[in-house]
């Protein structure tokens, strides 16, 4: 039996706001000259949203935040 990978895009302010409200892992995505989606980062915890970007907060070794512009990056959750 093969499974799926199913996925919900974020798209909206609400959406955004709602994985964040509800501390959803978010990976992001961009797409490529080729117009295939490839993993930017699988995933993190958004902390901020503006008109531009969302910043996303990591919690493993790293720990660190990341700026992704909402115009280039499709955020996902799964």
């Amino acid at each position: 039996m093969t499974e799926m990978y199913s996925f919900k895009s974020l798209n909206t302010d609400m959406e955004l706001f709602a994985a964040a409200l509800l501390q959803r892992k978010v990976s992001v995505w961009t797409k490529t000259a080729d117009d295939i989606y490839a993993l930017l980062d699988d995933g993190g915890i958004i902390e901020k949203i503006t008109p531009d970007c969302v910043v996303i907060r990591f919690s493993d070794a790293r720990d660190s935040k990341e700026y992704y512009l909402r115009e280039e990056c499709d955020f996902r959750i799964e």
